[in-house]
Formats: C-alpha cells, sequence, structure tokens
C-alpha cells in the first residue's frame, strides 16, 4: 500500500486539528463580543451624560450610524454573501448527515458482470472461489458511519475475526460453512471480519471527519445567521468566517483524498482467504463522493466570497456602504474557487499515481488456466440449483425445457416456453464462440429419416467392445455392410474407442462468458468453457438461453478420404448441404445422467441441430482429436464417444422449435 496518507495518521492529526481551531475560534468570538459589546456600552454612556451642546454635537457624531437598537446594519453585498453562506453550511449540514445515515452512500457493488472473484485462488480447488456479491448481496454497499445492514467499522458481527475461525476449525470447516453463512446472512461490515486494519483505520477517519463537518456546518449555519440579524459584527465576521471556511475546506480536501486513496490501494488483510482487496475492482463509488467534491467546491466558494465581497468594516462609519467593483470581486472569488478546484484535482491525480492506478494491468499469468474448476453447482449459497432433478412430480413437471429433443421438419414440443426464443442467428454475431467439441455415441436427436431408430450400423460384437455407459443412440441410414468404406477399420491415432461405419453426434457447446481468442477458449469439461467468466450468464434475469448454445451435427464414419474435412474442430460444417436444414429450439445439457425421470438443471440454452445425417472421413475425426490434444487445457476426457440420452418426452421439449433452411 502507498504512503498516500501513510495513512491515518495524517488523518487523526487533521481531525484533532480541526477540534482546536473550533475550540480557538469559539474563544476568539467570546473575547471579541465582549470587547465590542463594552465599546457599545461606552457610547451609550456618553450618550446618555448631559453634556454642552457642544459637546452633545461631537459625542453623537462618534456614535456608529450602522449599529440601530444595538445591532449591526450590514450593507446589501455583504448581507447576500452571509445569506449565501447560511444555505451553503445548511445544505452541507443536510448533506452529511445523510452519507452519515444511509449504509450505501460511500460505496456499492459493481453490475454482477463486473465483479472478479474476490477469494484466494490458490484455494479455488478446496471449494473457495466466490465473488463479493456471491458473499455480501448483489446490492451490498457501504456508507460513511455503517453499512447496509447498519454494522459499523468496528463490529464484528460473526463474534470472531476470519483469522480466528481459520484457527480453531480449520481452513476446510470454515470453507464448507461459508454457503450456510452466506444463507444466513452473517456476513457484515466485512472490514473488521477480515481484518482489513490499515482499511478499517482509514474508515474510521473518514467517518470522524464527516461528524465533524457536520458539527462545524450547523455552527456556521448559526454564525451566519447571527451575522445576518446584527449580532456579530463583522470585524469578527470576516476573519473568523473565513478562517472556518478554510478550515472546512481543507477537511473536504482531506476527505476527498482519502477517498481516492482508499478507493484506489491495495489494502492486505489478515486472512487467508480474502488476503487483499482493492475497492476497485469490486465496487463503484456511491453518491457520498460527489456530495464530498460539492461540499469542497461550496466551502471553497463561501470562502472567496467571505474574503472579496465582504469587509471587516461592513455596517460601521468608516465601512463602504456598496462595492467599488461587484464584478471585480466575484471575479476574484470565483476565480480562488477555481483555482482550489485545480489544485484538489491535482492532489487527487498524485494520490492514484502513487497507487499505480495510471500503470497498464499487469498481463495475465500464461500458466494459469482462468476457466479450471468455473463449472456452477448452485446459483445461490449452497441452493445446489445445478444438481439434476426429477422431471416430474405427482403429473407436474418440475423442470425447463429438456433435450436432445424430436427435431423432425414440423415436430412441436408441449413444454410452454413462454417468451424464451433460441438464437436464431449464427452463434458469431450473437457474441458466443465455441469452448469445447465432443460427440456422442448414436445421435442424441430424432430426425425421421435421417437418424432415428431405424437406422443401422455395426453389428453386435462391436457393441459389446464399446464402455459400459455409452449408451447407444439412433443412428443414421448410409451403413452399408456390403461397402468397405463402412466396414475398413480406420488406424486411429488419436481419438480413442471409435469405429468407422458408426453414428456420432457432435456437439460444438458455444458461450459469451468463454475464454474467447485466448489459449484457453476450449476447455474440458464443457461445463468450465462455457461459465469461464464470471457474472455474464444468470438465472435472475434468466440469459442462459441467450449466453450459451450447442451446434450439433450427426456424421457417420467412413474410411474414405473423399469426405475429409480438416477443420471439424472448429466448428459445425456449413459447406454444401451441410447445415442447410436446421432446427433450433431451448433446451437443456444432455449426457446419460439424465433421462425422462431425472432432469438436467443446465436449461434452458440455444440449439441450433442439423437435420440431415452426413458421411465423415475418420481421418477427419482423427484431425479433430489431434486438434484437442493440442489445446492448452487438458481435453482427454473428451476424446472418445460420451453415451447419449434417451429421447426427451414431448412434455419436456419446448414448443418454440425454429426452421431454418439454407437458400
Amino acid at each position: 500500500m502507498v504512503p498516500v496518507i501513510e495513512s491515518t495518521f495524517g488523518m487523526a492529526l487533521t481531525c484533532l486539528l480541526l477540534l482546536v481551531v473550533i475550540l480557538a475560534s469559539l474563544c476568539f468570538i467570546m473575547n471579541k463580543m465582549v470587547q465590542v459589546y463594552s465599546k457599545i456600552e461606552a457610547k451609550a454612556a456618553d450618550v446618555d451624560a448631559t453634556p454642552s451642546t457642544k459637546d452633545a454635537t461631537k459625542s453623537t457624531s462618534t456614535i456608529d450610524p450602522a449599529l440601530v437598537g444595538g445591532k449591526f446594519e450590514l450593507p446589501m453585498h455583504a448581507k447576500l454573501a452571509h445569506a449565501l453562506a447560511v444555505v451553503v453550511a445548511g445544505v452541507i449540514a443536510v448533506a452529511v448527515a445523510i452519507v452519515l445515515g444511509d449504509g450505501t452512500s460511500v460505496i456499492k457493488l459493481k453490475p454482477v458482470a463486473e465483479l472478479p472473484i474476490a477469494t484466494n485462488m490458490e484455494l479455488r480447488d478446496q471449494g473457495l472461489h466466490w465473488r463479493l456479491d456471491e458473499l455480501l448481496g448483489p446490492t451490498y454497499g457501504v456508507g460513511l458511519h455503517h453499512d447496509q445492514a447498519g454494522f459499523t467499522w468496528t463490529q464484528v458481527h460473526a463474534g470472531s475475526t476470519l483469522k480466528t475461525l481459520l484457527q480453531e476449525l480449520g481452513t476446510p470447516a470454515v470453507i464448507a460453512a461459508v454457503p450456510s453463512v452466506i444463507a444466513t446472512d452473517d456476513l457484515k461490515h466485512p472490514v473488521p471480519f477480515l481484518e482489513c486494519n490499515d482499511l478499517q483505520t482509514a474508515g474510521l477517519a473518514a467517518m470522524s471527519l464527516g461528524f465533524i463537518a457536520e458539527v462545524v456546518a450547523v455552527v456556521m449555519l448559526i454564525f451566519h445567521l447571527l451575522v445576518l440579524i446584527g449580532l456579530l459584527p463583522s470585524e469578527i465576521a470576516k476573519p473568523l468566517g473565513a478562517l472556518i471556511w478554510a478550515v472546512l475546506s481543507s477537511g473536504f480536501l482531506v476527505v476527498i483524498c482519502l477517498a481516492v486513496a482508499v478507493y484506489t490501494a491495495d489494502w492486505e488483510c489478515d486472512n487467508t482467504f480474502i488476503p487483499h482487496i482493492k475497492l476497485s475492482q469490486h465496487f463503484e463509488y456511491s453518491y457520498g463522493f460527489p456530495f464530498a467534491i460539492t461540499g469542497y467546491m461550496s466551502a471553497v466558494l463561501i470562502l472567496f466570497v467571505l474574503l472579496f465581497v465582504t469587509s471587516g468594516t461592513d455596517g460601521t462609519a468608516e465601512g463602504v456602504t456598496s462595492l467599488s467593483s461587484p464584478a471585480g470581486s466575484l471575479v476574484k472569488a470565483l476565480a480562488g474557487t477555481m483555482s482550489m478546484a485545480v489544485a484538489g484535482a491535482i492532489i487527487c491525480i498524485i494520490i492514484m499515481a502513487g497507487n499505480g492506478n495510471f500503470e497498464e494491468e499487469p498481463a495475465p499469468d500464461p500458466n494459469v488456466n482462468p476457466c479450471t474448476g468455473q463449472r456452477p453447482y448452485n446459483a445461490g449459497p449452497g441452493d445446489h440449483y445445478f444438481h439434476n432433478t426429477n422431471c416430474m412430480q405427482e403429473g407436474i413437471v418440475q423442470t425447463l425445457e429438456q433435450a436432445g429433443a424430436n427435431v423432425t421438419r414440423g415436430y412441436r414440443g408441449l413444454l410452454d416456453a413462454g417468451s424464451r426464443v433460441p438464437i436464431t442467428t449464427s452463434y458469431a454475431e450473437a457474441g458466443l464462440c465455441p469452448v469445447n467439441v465432443h460427440w456422442h455415441l448414436g445421435a442424441e436427436h430424432l430426425s425421421v429419416g435421417q437418424f432415428d431408430e431405424h437406422g443401422t450400423g455395426p453389428g453386435a460384437a462391436h457393441h459389446r467392445a464399446l464402455a459400459e455407459d455409452a449408451r447407444l443412440g439412433f443412428r443414421c441410414h448410409h451403413y452399408d455392410s456390403h461397402d468397405t468404406k463402412f466396414t475398413t477399420e480406420y488406424n486411429w491415432e488419436h481419438c480413442v474407442g471409435m469405429h468407422v461405419g458408426e453414428t456420432y453426434e457432435i456437439h460444438w457447446p458455444h458461450s459469451a462468458a468463454g475464454a474467447c481468442g485466448t489459449q484457453y477458449q476450449y476447455q474440458s469439461p464443457f461445463y468450465d468453457g462455457v461459465f469461464c467468466y464470471d457474472g455474464l450468464i444468470t438465472i435472475a434475469p434468466l440469459n442462459t438461453y441467450q449466453k450459451i448454445g450447442v451446434q450439433s451435427q450427426v456424421f457417420t464414419i467412413v474410411n474414405d478420404e473423399s469426405y475429409y474435412y480438416p477443420d471439424l474442430f472448429q466448428g459445425m460444417r456449413t459447406d454444401g448441404t451441410h447445415g442447410a436444414d436446421m432446427a433450433k429450439y431451448t433446451g437443456s445439457t444432455t449426457g446419460t445422467t439424465r433421462n425422462n425421470d431425472v432432469c438436467s438443471r443446465y436449461t434452458p440454452i440455444t440449439w441450433q441441430v442439423d437435420r440431415t445425417c452426413h458421411m465423415i472421413s475418420a481421418s477427419s475425426f482423427d484431425k479433430m482429436c489431434q486438434d484437442m490434444k493440442a489445446q492448452a487445457d487438458d481435453m482427454s476426457s473428451d476424446l472418445y464417444a460420451h453415451g447419449s440420452r434417451m429421447l426427451s418426452a414431448d412434455n419436456l421439449v419446448a414448443n418454440n422449435q425454429q426452421s431454418r433452411q439454407r437458400k
């Protein structure tokens, strides 16, 4: 952390200085008022005496004509200046009170899409992988005095600090307890809980300055009212008022500088879960910061108005009853205000520079895969939202639309998808990129006459050689046992357990939250690639079917190089008849862990399925596996065919299937 206000000693010293100035000012006021009113009484005594006519005339002429009934009568320009000061002091008092009373006045969490993971990435494999909105709630904010839940900078709601809990219970137990702690809303004002001690001290200093500003603003409101009603002479009002407004201006500037320093510094915390935090990465300023800037500018303006528009002799016989150059005085006041604004801005820039905010962000470590372990299991803390669930209960569908579906032209599912419409453009146009490729044994979708229950393939001996959990789906109609391109086995070098003549359905999952354009774009399992970057895919509001899509194309493998296609890894083929007749609908993830009794909760997502079965050379498939092996992430778990899910029942399939036929 920077020596930017090294930090809080300077703040505490400023607070003490302000208190001293206020007390000294009160003493000064009392002393001057005693002196002034002593003079008034003396003059009044001279008038009451019975002098000679000549002496009486002389005595009367020394009486201050601006003193009427014991009050000082100000000229109009001075009245306007002090009236402006009354308004500004009142507004400052109200504004500071609001900032102190509101638990979200200073900072609030950024939108979820902009929030990074806050917890220690080294503990991700142990289940510690949380954003601050997940830990604190998406609307969480902190005010000058307390946070959104009403807890101050020193209250540890959990009873013990995180460091103490880790020492007493151990890391695994505390990590396991995080979801239940979040669910019960037990994380309040995390600064003392996390023992971010320097940050806590800075927050307390800012809070102290806020209370002092509130007191000073109320005092100055009363002060200028007394001047306006003639109970304080200008010889007191101008120097003392200017002094206090100068101190108040300095106090606001310190608050602004402190806010910039706190917001941009990297704060260390005494725990292993969140060992350091930079607020600017997770929070955005609330209205308290512009309030502080406005308070600073207003206080500076009143300071220069008092210096250039008012006089220490206003309301006296010696005083000038009108300004000799009103325009000049106003220009001086505005010029002084702007110069102080520039000075404040320069100081803030210096602080930001000291905190490294103008340096380029360090490049991410190329050896760290940002997508590892990103598969979500919960939508909320510990709710297990994405776990498989019963499809039906007492005859009522319990989940959203499922896949794979019947994609035969004209087919329509029975599940009402409401306003959900699949992506009908290309995924690239919708801002999605491919994040994985894998395939299933047989087709998970049904296209009558293309891949259905009447399709054929290699015999029973081939089936026994397949993995036990690889359920066979529908087959295409291309297989011919008398044609050697369907029966001559290929010398597979990269794919595992594949066979010529068999039907396979390839899936290319796409996502808007993938590590698109980086070496980690492709991931296994595909869930890590789909959910690589946090915050872009949300359940509330539901946007999964707009941010996640799967391309699907069905092939029969042949040992014939005339069907070679080298770029199968990149995505679905769209040349010739490939991708010419498409079905587009919203469904779910598939696989053999789901059927018509147990359904997927990774739904809804867009499916774009080629209704036609095509032939592809075995060498094309092997080239795809070779490309998979060349990826930064280990994709070996997808080098073989996965089992096919049972065809989804009509009442589980969305009624929003779209047909697109390329012209």
